[in-house]
């Protein structure tokens, strides 16, 4: 055997030490190069909602205003299921290159982890957050011939006919189905679950009389309100809203703690770049201060709140502590 001080076992020590470094500083440098050059072809937005619902809505608007700003093409992929988490998990396990992004909100991002007893994924440490979009209220509409004008009134009339009603939403849950749980504790009424792929599924039937109450952001009922296809009875708001200013909190009539709007943010998986996270957050930032998406977003009584990606992070982790009671209360466990 020959020894490794002999002149040639050397030299080709020394080669391969010196192959095995430039291996290595290459391998650290493609996140680099990567970030760089991107982007130079499509970005993939993974909405984990089918389509026609509210995040639907924002994640087409924001891929529109991204498309025009950044000279590359932005592509809403809709991968609904599991209240979210079928298309989180695919936004985890995406490579790491800034070419797959994905749109959280608070069920999805927070109240899931308190949901389902086992997740294949963190919201914390699987994500980074690139940018807040802002919160929007739930208003309790229902069917124009439910009778009652209000919520208070619903509960009423529900209580002295004992009757009981059904309720639909996106999914099971999501954050309208907490809500709906959390009246009927709460005002000891009985209201049965109805869950769709899409709010705006829920929607149809609420207006064709198969359900009737939903929990629904008003982004989705400025058309069906001004034409009497549903009826409002109550805004889940600490304030009365812009676009509804005649419709009540749940807290004037009597019923707290439906104060935590549903709210909306880009997140994109661990370990993308931390340069091509800061220019996709700048991006999507300027975006939402353009007119025309302010004005569009204001319209559907969605308060826009700009957060930089280490203040959102920093607001998924308080959240959890409020979700985490809202759950509790409920009373909903999935598996």
């Amino acid at each position: 055997m020959r020894s490794l001080n002999q002149p040639g076992v050397r030299r080709r020590t020394r080669t391969t030490l010196i192959g095995i470094g430039i291996l290595a500083a290459s391998a650290f440098a493609v996140p680099t190069v990567n970030a760089q050059s991107w982007p130079n072809r499509p970005v993939k937005i993974i909405a984990p909602y089918a389509p026609g619902g509210v995040t639907d809505l924002l994640a087409r608007e924001l891929a529109n205003a991204l498309t025009q700003r950044m000279g590359v093409t932005f592509i809403v992929e809709n991968r609904p299921g599991g209240g979210g988490n079928v298309g989180l998990t695919l936004l985890a396990k995406a490579a790491p290159d800034g070419y797959t992004i994905g749109e959280g909100a608070v069920n999805s991002l927070v109240a899931n982890r308190f949901l389902y007893r086992t997740r294949p994924f963190d919201a914390l440490r699987d994500f980074t957050p690139i940018a807040f979009v802002g919160r929007l209220p739930f208003v309790l509409v229902s069917n124009p011939s439910v009778q009652a004008a209000n919520l208070q009134v619903l509960v009423e009339h529900m209580k002295a006919a004992r009757l009981s009603y059904s309720f639909g939403s996106s999914g099971i849950g999501n954050t309208a189905h907490l809500f709906g749980e959390l009246l009927a504790r709460r005002a000891a009424i009985d209201l049965v679950h109805v869950p769709y792929k899409s709010s705006g599924e829920a929607l149809r039937d609420l207006i064709a009389g198969r359900v009737q109450l939903q929990f629904i952001t008003p982004i989705e009922l400025a058309g069906p309100i001004q034409q009497g296809l549903v009826k409002p009875l109550a805004v889940a708001s600490p304030v009365r809203i812009a676009s509804l200013p005649n419709v009540p909190t749940m807290d004037e009539m009597g019923y707290e703690g439906f104060d935590s709007p549903t709210w909306f943010g880009f997140i994109a998986p661990s370990g993308v770049p931390a340069d091509i996270i800061d220019r996709l957050s700048h991006a999507m930032r300027e975006a939402l201060m353009e007119p025309g998406v302010r004005a569009r977003l204001a319209r559907g009584g969605l308060e826009l709140q700009d957060m930089d990606p280490s203040q959102f992070k920093q607001f998924i982790a308080k959240e959890m502590i409020r979700w985490e009671s809202i759950v509790r209360d409920a009373n909903v466990q999935l598996d």
